[in-house]
């Protein structure tokens, strides 16, 4: 039977998230469950589909989550289009009705295919004669991973194989230019953490940055790594200071979508990925090699901009860091000082993200997860909930702001009952500090973005989270010293003067 197939295939994946109904998502979900997998019920879909694509990014394997069909599809969407732009390996499975049902059986039908058509890389029945789990998965993680969806529908006699792709040639003379640089600098993307080229990242004595999608691509502790690239960065970020030095950039699957702006650098650019950038790279590349190998060979034996990175970071951290009043600088810094051994921190959308990707110093990129492709607000606690669940060993922590709070926060629930490791800290500056920004330049309304005095610290203490308030560095330290990860969720509240939130991003973004 394809469902019991499908289980068995899919063991090795360890959990699977979703909200069941009584048909064959049930019949799945037991399946499943006989053969080792852990199902985590959600209390939403959209949920249910960034934990699946983040324990996907964690462990390079594809993930299921599941849902009815109709409804259940159509409130995964939201969660499908943010493993879309992460790209996060997933399998979004749902009830659906088969092709030869007829029209008059309408109950909760929908166009499926057409509903997912722009967050999923394709759609196929799970057939007795058609592509399994194997198949589907490899699908969802080929470059570039993400959603595929997979409908449940009866006796389905046969499906489509999965596309595949040509392997494509080099364009331009990406190694002599290489060869020829005197100042290179690497832009890491996603790609890097997909191919495992952190170490070489690591070893060599040029400056490397890395998209914010590929945060800890390159230890961001060590001297020659100059921390993110958006493409925007102004003048106290050290993509304004190093990349006019530069006499060639070298991307490292540099792709549009995963910067805030893709424009021609002011030097020569080539990118080293096995695709191509849907709808043109944006960057004017004169070359593209597929295989990266070559060219950081290259690139090791070259050596310029370490002393100046350093500087360049360790300047703008002084900046982050001066203030006297308590905004999120100080509050990782406060983190980092409490997990000496290591934590993986996960990062909401928000003002307090723009300092997050220029402060936190990622070891390693699975210990960095974020919406830095998307910047899509609300991803946060179900990556950092699947994340947490993926490995235990690590504490997590989430900086979320007032808007990424409550979208999902049902959630939390899951991670009270799972007793996860999971510290959420609220920087609340009363309102959604980005968007006021534009508000008060223009002389528009703030009215639908400030909550002044709002708190979830209650809602909280009723989901049985372990809560606190901090106003200080000093006092949150304090919080999370005397927090026993192994005890528990934790929930603290960070409140934020928000006439200082909305001038800490002046001179980065």
């Amino acid at each position: 039977m394809p469902l019991q197939a499908l289980a068995r295939a899919a063991a090795h994946t360890g959990h699977a998230f979703g909200v069941p109904g009584s048909g064959q998502s049930l019949e799945l979900i037991h399946a499943l469950m006989d053969n080792g997998v852990s199902f985590h019920s959600t209390h939403h879909e959209g949920a249910a589909a960034i934990m699946a694509g983040t324990v996907g990014r964690l462990s390079g394997r594809a993930a299921l989550a599941i849902a009815i069909k109709g409804p259940g599809l159509a409130n995964m969407v939201g969660g499908m289009a943010a493993c879309t732009y992460e790209n996060l390996p997933m399998l979004a499975v749902t009830e659906a009705y088969g092709a030869d049902v007829p029209l008059a059986k309408a109950h909760k039908r929908l166009d499926q295919g057409a509903l997912t058509a722009a967050v999923a890389k394709g759609r196929r029945y799970l057939a007795a004669d058609g592509p399994g789990y194997g198949e589907l998965a490899a699908w969802a993680e080929a470059e570039a991973p993400g959603p595929v969806f997979v409908e449940l529908a009866g006796r389905i006699d046969g499906a489509e194989a999965v596309p595949t792709t040509e392997p494509l040639s080099d364009a331009g003379d990406v190694l002599d230019r290489v060869a020829r640089a005197e100042r290179p600098v690497v832009i890491a993307g996603t790609l890097a953490l997909r191919l495992g080229l952190s170490p070489d990242l690591n070893r060599l004595q040029i400056p490397v940055f890395s998209t914010a999608a590929a945060k800890g691509a390159a230890h961001e502790g060590l001297p020659h790594v100059a921390g993110v690239y958006t493409g925007v960065g102004q003048n106290l970020t050290p993509e304004a200071e190093i990349l006019p030095r530069a006499d060639l950039i070298v991307g490292i699957g540099l792709r549009p979508h995963e910067v805030l702006a893709a424009g021609p650098f002011a030097c020569g650019a080539v990118n080293l990925d096995p695709i191509d950038s849907p709808g043109g790279s944006g960057f004017a590349y004169q070359g593209v090699a597929r295989d990266p190998a070559p060219a950081l060979a290259l690139l090791a034996q070259k050596a310029w901009g370490v002393e100046e990175t350093a500087t360049a970071v360790a300047r703008l951290r002084q900046h982050l860091l001066r203030p006297l009043t308590f905004l999120p600088a100080a509050a990782f810094a406060a983190v980092a000082g409490a997990f000496p051994k290591g934590v993986r921190m996960v990062i909401d959308t928000g003002y307090f993200c723009t300092i997050g990707e220029h402060i936190w110093q990622a070891p390693k990129a699975e210990w960095c997860l974020s919406s830095g492709s998307g910047r899509y607000m609300g991803i946060g606690l179900p990556q950092a909930i699947g994340a947490a669940i993926h490995d235990p060993a690590v504490p997590t922590v989430l900086a979320v702001g007032d808007g990424g709070i409550a979208p999902f926060m049902a959630e939390a629930r899951l991670a009270r009952r799972l007793n996860l490791p999971l510290a959420i800290l609220h920087m609340s500056d009363g309102g959604y500090g980005s968007v006021r920004t534009r508000a008060i330049a223009d002389g528009l309304t703030q009215a639908p973005m400030l909550e002044p005095g709002a708190s979830w610290r209650g809602a909280f203490d009723g989901f049985g989270f372990a809560t606190a308030t901090a106003d200080s560095g000093e006092a949150l330290a304090h919080v999370l010293a005397d927090w026993q990860p192994a005890g528990g969720p934790l929930f603290a509240e960070l409140p934020m003067d928000p006439d200082a939130y909305q001038e800490m991003v002046g001179g980065i973004r």
